[in-house]
């Protein structure tokens, strides 16, 4: 009975202990949600397991689900495969970037230096070859001068001797005194001189040895003039007897196909009395007053010439007296001077030196004897000097024969290394003799 008793209060506590362990179970599942919900906004922890293999590593991370704790184990690239990976990619978006912007400019420059290149030949043969005029306009303030524009910069292609080139029309503005003998040249208030601005343009940084041809006089037989201006390359220097009919039309048409104009005057030859000059020619009987008018007169019948020489007065040009006064007149008018005693110990040449005159010195007289063998052999001396002494200067006559052999020997100098040059080409370039 007592241990009956004992038991009873046992039996009737049993209820209120199976409610206490229900609430604590609640409470529990209460906690474990709690914590869950906690669990997802935190960074879920991993943990490293394993050693570096192939530029990998193992993680393992735990993943609570509320009920039970579970290990996920997952392979990945190592941090350092990781970076060279992507710093690859970054190099390779970069090179991309480069090679995006860089192909356009450079496609777009080749294809503008291209252009540029195959117009400026493309424009050198449409001018070539079809027949252009050039007619001066007058301003209305010009006075009936033609207004000189200013000279452009030649490039290296205008050195070929075929190649047509812009000419200054004459007469230029500035450079004309009005006299009773005609448009006297002059230099211009600033600093023009006429030998620079009615030259054909050279570009002067071609380092070849350098020929001038000058073929006269002409004027004086249409048909070897004709064939001289239209049959020779510009490049050949032309020069016109001061005492030609027509000499103004001659002088244009000659300049309008590229020639440099030179102006031959009548002088006292070594023979004189026997060959006469004809009226108006220097003379050394004559003052210097006498002749210097004649001179004037000779200047004064056209413009565009870039100096004076002398085909006929050896007589002349070899005597000191006479031929000073003749030089500081060409001087003060801005002319350059042409000694052509070819091969003559020349005193005019070093009396242009003296007061500074811009002159050149004839070398040979090309067709002293007229004939094809002959003619030949005087130009190769004339290639010879020009080698050695880097310029060279010859005469010829305007022969038929002299015409063809020239027009086939311009032909051979590009491949012999040497440049046909204008007169002006090769002013002061020569030693005096």
């Amino acid at each position: 009975m007592a241990t009956a008793a004992k038991q009873a209060p046992s039996k009737d506590k049993a209820p209120k202990a199976k409610a206490k362990v229900k609430v604590a179970i609640d409470i529990a599942a209460i906690r474990r949600a709690v914590a869950q919900a906690f669990a997802k906004l935190k960074p879920r922890r991993r943990k490293a397991a394993g050693p570096v293999v192939d530029g990998e590593r193992t993680l393992s991370t735990e993943i609570d689900t509320g009920v039970e704790r579970n290990l996920v184990t997952r392979r990945i690239r190592t941090a350092a495969l990781a970076a060279k990976a992507t710093a690859k990619s970054r190099n390779g978006r970069r090179i991309a970037a480069v090679v995006a912007i860089l192909l356009p400019v450079l496609l777009a420059g080749g294809t503008a230096a291209w252009l540029v290149d195959g117009a400026e030949e493309t424009e050198r043969e449409l001018e070539a070859a079809v027949p252009r005029i050039v007619v001066p306009v007058l301003a209305p303030d010009s006075g009936g001068v033609i207004q000189a524009e200013p000279a452009k910069a030649a490039p290296a292609s205008v050195n070929s001797p075929y190649d047509p080139v812009p000419m200054v029309p004459a007469p230029a503005a500035g450079l004309i005194e009005d006299s009773p003998r005609g448009p006297l040249p002059r230099i211009a208030s600033d600093g023009r001189t006429p030998w620079q601005t009615y030259a054909r343009p050279f570009f002067h940084d071609d380092k070849r040895p350098r020929i001038a041809l000058v073929v006269g006089p002409l004027g004086i037989s249409s048909n070897a003039t004709l064939r001289a201006i239209e049959g020779l390359p510009g490049a050949v220097t032309l020069a016109f007897s001061s005492t030609a009919g027509q000499l103004g039309t001659w002088v244009d048409q000659a300049r309008r196909l590229g020639h440099e104009v030179m102006l031959d005057l009548p002088a006292e030859p070594a023979d004189f009395p026997r060959n006469d000059p004809g009226p108006g020619a220097l003379l050394v009987s004559l003052d210097g007053d006498r002749n210097q008018q004649r001179l004037l007169g000779s200047l004064g019948r056209v413009s565009g010439y870039v100096g004076v020489l002398s085909l006929s007065g050896t007589r002349f040009t070899g005597a000191p007296d006479s031929v000073r006064p003749m030089l500081a007149e060409v001087n003060r008018r801005g002319l350059m001077f042409l000694d052509a005693r070819a091969g003559a110990r020349s005193i005019a040449a070093r009396e242009a030196t003296r007061i500074g005159l811009p002159r050149a010195i004839a070398d040979t007289l090309v067709d002293e004897v007229p004939s094809r063998s002959a003619i030949e052999a005087r130009l190769r001396l004339l290639e010879e000097a020009a080698r050695l002494d880097g310029a060279a200067v010859g005469i010829a006559q305007p022969y038929p024969v002299t015409l063809d052999q020239l027009g086939e020997w311009i032909k051979t100098l590009e491949g012999k290394g040497i440049v046909l040059a204008p007169i002006t080409a090769l002013v002061n370039k020569q030693a005096d003799r």
